[in-house]
């Protein structure tokens, strides 16, 4: 997706050019933006494919291993979040991965996840037409399987194994994997495939009105419209379905390093972060149901 290998230049030269930066702080950028493609390349993860939890890691790194002071950490969170809303602004990438860290919180911060019945709600609703059952279609899917939205948008017809229930996907670092579904979504499929095909010629599964790929900027106003029609105060982006995947499968008793390799997650410290979010739901239930967590007895 995303090959300009002077893409850190080109953001320079628009500093330069809206903001009249001195050279002293250039080159701080530059050195910044260096230390966070270094660690993505490290990591297998490309510019456009960052999420949430890579920024996490990111900021874990920065902290506990380069051991950099407070204000150190906090300048290069500023700079690598101010390279990314460059990047939003030329819909380069989907989604800013870090617009919602801080120093402060950036360890204790929680993926948001929709409960069950948010996810029936959602995948209830009425598709009239092709845009809407494209919507509803791609919701199943990345709840059903946890695949992140970079990945489901490349996915071909042909990769698709309607008997057997399963995707082959190509993840970060050109990995590849196969991703599962249920019983729901492979009759969801079914129909959907014979629609798309009426509707328009492509290779893709979710593929553009003219047959291309899906453009994140359409992906992005897909997504607000629906947690408009849900009612939602809490963030809707493809990463809540993916949290959500992982945290109700955590719930359920799954075993983590099989979570692991659903999620494609290199590191299992970064699937442990799902563990956090059910240890958080079971602390409220026993503050809320247990005599002795609730403030008043009576």
């Amino acid at each position: 997706m995303m090959s300009d290998p002077n893409v850190i230049e080109h953001y320079l030269q628009y500093l330069r050019t809206v903001g009249n930066l001195s050279e002293h702080t250039t080159v701080a950028y530059r050195r910044d933006l260096a230390t966070l493609l270094t660690f993505w390349a490290e990591q297998g993860v490309g510019l456009e494919e960052a999420a949430l939890e890579d920024s996490w890691l990111y900021v874990k790194y920065l902290s506990k291993t380069r051991r950099l002071s407070e204000a150190s950490v906090n300048r290069m969170i500023s700079s690598a979040r101010s390279f990314y809303d460059y990047l939003l602004k030329q819909d380069r990438v989907y989604t800013n991965p870090f617009a919602l860290i801080t120093q402060k919180r950036a360890q204790s911060r929680l993926p948001t996840t929709l409960t069950e019945d948010e996810v029936q709600a959602l995948l209830a609703l009425e598709a009239p037409d092709f845009n809407s059952r494209r919507a509803r279609m791609l919701f199943g899917l990345l709840y059903d399987t946890g695949c992140r939205i970079g990945e489901a948008v490349t996915i071909q017809t042909e990769d698709i194994d309607l008997e057997n229930r399963r995707i082959l996907i190509v993840g970060k670092g050109n990995k590849q994997r196969f991703v599962f579904f249920g019983t729901r979504v492979q009759e969801e499929l079914k129909t959907y495939l014979i629609l798309k095909e009426k509707v328009v010629q492509s290779p893709y599964l979710f593929p553009s009105n003219t047959g291309k790929q899906l453009p994140f900027s359409t992906i992005s106003s897909m997504f607000a419209e629906y947690r408009t029609k849900m009612g939602w105060q809490k963030e809707f982006t493809p990463h809540v379905l993916r949290h959500s995947f992982a945290t109700h499968l955590l719930d359920r008793g799954a075993d983590i390093r099989l979570v692991q390799e659903l999620l494609g997650h290199a590191s299992i410290s970064t699937t442990q972060i799902y563990t956090h979010v059910s240890q958080a739901r079971l602390k409220r239930v026993v503050a809320e149901y247990h005599p002795h967590g609730r403030r008043n007895t009576r």
